[in-house]
């Protein structure tokens, strides 16, 4: 099994043990994959708002594709950056960058995907292969005599290498609005290229689909209208409960910041289950701040929406002046405070310009209303004439932090004592299994320990049994995460937890967690019996087995683990290690 620090391609979430969730979204692309194979999957485009986990997702995706190494499914990841190019110096980085990365691939050469290869180290490359030789002189053949038809030729010589080697190149073209904005005509430097518009074609390829992603939703959804069908869309949206309450813990221990497993839940929920929030108000929490307790979380989120200190402030601030730049209305403030005053309910465009009393047409409104929800500031209703907020009280309270005073002539002051009176009406009570929640205290707890030098006698009831000793340090571990194995060819276990050292002479640990008012039944204890039996003839590494339940065990049950050599972690010894 591949390990992270492996992966060809540097994610932008940093470390790669801050990636948590994702995995419905995850799943379905890997299946989109293997559909690849039967040239059966359609193009898609993802389309989700800025720090929601797109690039994150899309960056592991590709890592996962590269690691597996499936001769037929080669991926090729690029993000179209955000800065003027010329459509002849892109063209030539678009297509060099598609042979590198399949280079990359086919060698197994993973420094290439850091990288972009020159032609002539291209052609070098290529110099044995009778069809990658040729592609490559006609590119440059293209490029030197007709430069207009070189962008369609590089577009499309992902498709060509695929049916010509009858492999996949699956696509990953991250920020695709992007080549509609910065990417100018050779020409004239002042008209944009539209390269986005030209995918009609490429779109339909089934030995090369695309999978095309961009973080402005309305500015994705017209160039996908544009584009006629041809890209089966996909919202992503924020984490479930479970993984906003996983997304918490971890960010708690990568971060070293203390909370508990009230706040957690309530950290989860304050934040709306955003990835982005839930990072940010961990992360940047101000020295005189704490998570520990429901009121220090609103503040630290309170400061983390202030348009002085806060990153979440700065970063919606960047997305409101761009859309306010674009609609170029002094009316467009009112409207979205107006909206978001009233979420979740809608209002229809009659009922906005009563209520506004906006001196403008209704078709003018019309044009306005339509350039916020392309903006993605504003939220299509269930009819074209019906609009609604984004249904986010972070961005609610960061618009009004930014506009609320010169709007409604109330001071910051006011603002922030409201946003606090709403925080204080959640509870944190997330739908999440009792199980999963005690996997996530348990992982956590277990990280805080290793961190302040714990042995195994200070986490678990009896340190003894089948002659383990109790001076056994707990990690440092590489990770903790749920662990899958086969008994046979066609049938697996799972295990709750791995909790995998850093170092190879140290123990790892294989923990089952239960968390059952009566007590776990005999015939799970039994069960995990069964599964230690099978593992342990064919680990590599010293290994604890480890059974831990949140209502406490019979004696017959801590019987049987103690004559299995299984150790029983103590909930009462754990929860000391709440906090760092």
């Amino acid at each position: 099994m591949w390990q992270l620090d492996d992966y060809p391609l540097a994610e932008e979430i940093g470390n790669p043990e801050l990636f948590v969730g994702r995995e419905q979204e995850m799943t379905r692309l890997l299946e989109w994959a293997e559909d690849a194979k039967r040239l059966q999957s359609k193009s898609m485009g993802i389309l989700s708002r800025r720090k929601k986990g797109k690039t994150a997702l899309l960056q592991r995706f590709f890592n996962i594709l590269y690691m597996r190494n499936d001769p037929q499914l080669i991926p090729f990841y690029y993000r179209i950056p955000e800065k003027l190019q010329a459509e002849s110096d892109f063209t030539e980085v678009f297509y060099r960058r598609t042979l590198t990365q399949y280079f990359a691939f086919t060698t197994r050469t993973p420094d290439w995907v850091r990288t972009v290869l020159s032609m002539d180290e291209l052609k070098e490359l290529a110099a044995f292969d009778r069809h990658l030789a040729e592609e490559i002189r006609n590119m440059e053949d293209v490029q030197a005599r007709a430069p207009t038809s070189a962008w369609p030729f590089a577009q499309e010589a992902a498709h060509r290498i695929s049916a010509a080697k009858d492999v996949r190149i699956l696509q990953i073209l991250d920020e695709f609005q992007y080549m509609n904005k910065y990417v100018v005509s050779d020409a004239d430097p002042q008209r944009v290229a539209l390269l986005c518009h030209s995918y009609m074609g490429p779109a339909e390829s089934k030995y090369s689909p695309q999978i095309v992603a961009g973080s402005y939703i309305g500015w994705m959804t017209e160039i996908l209208r544009h584009l006629t069908a041809r890209y089966r869309r996909w919202h992503l949206g924020g984490f479930t409960d479970e993984e906003a309450l996983e997304a918490v813990y971890t960010y708690a221990y990568a971060y070293r910041v203390p909370i508990t497993d009230e706040t957690a839940p309530y950290i989860a929920e304050v934040c709306g289950g955003d990835p982005f929030y839930i990072a940010a108000t961990i992360a940047n929490l101000p020295a005189e701040k704490d998570l520990t307790t429901e009121q220090g979380v609103r503040d630290a989120l309170t400061f983390e929406t202030s348009v002085e200190d806060g990153e979440i402030a700065h970063t919606w601030g960047e997305y409101l002046a761009d859309a306010i730049d674009r609609v170029n209305d002094q009316n467009a403030h009112k409207i979205v405070l107006y909206l978001a005053k009233h979420e979740p309910e809608e209002r229809d465009r009659t009922q906005i310009h009563q209520d506004l009393k906006l001196d403008m047409t209704d078709s003018e409104l019309a044009e306005r209303l339509k350039k916020l929800v392309r903006a993605d500031i504003l939220a299509q209703g269930s009819s074209n004439f019906r609009y609604r907020g984004l249904g986010d009280r972070v961005f609610a309270m960061v618009f009004r932090r930014i506009y609320g005073e010169e709007i409604d002539r109330v001071t910051v002051e006011e603002i922030d004592e409201d946003f606090k009176r709403e925080l204080a009406t959640l509870k944190g009570r997330l739908s999440v299994h009792k199980g999963a929640l005690a996997e996530h205290r348990v992982r956590y707890r277990l990280l805080v320990a290793s961190l302040r030098g714990a042995t195994l006698a200070d986490v678990v009831r009896d340190p003894r049994p089948g002659g383990i000793e109790p001076t056994t340090p707990i990690g440092p571990f590489k990770g903790i995460r749920k662990a899958r194995f086969f008994l046979d060819h066609d049938t697996s276990r799972e295990i709750d937890l791995h909790a995998e050292s850093e170092d190879k002479d140290r123990t790892d640990l294989m923990i089952e967690v239960k968390d059952w008012e009566k007590g776990p039944a005999l015939d799970v204890v039994r069960r995990f019996i069964k599964v230690k039996k099978a593992r342990e003839s064919r680990l590599e590494r010293k290994t604890v087995f480890l059974f831990y339940s949140e209502s406490g065990l019979s004696e017959e049950a801590a019987a049987l683990l103690h004559e299995a050599g299984i150790l029983v972690l103590d909930p009462q010894k754990l929860a000391g290690f709440e906090v760092f």
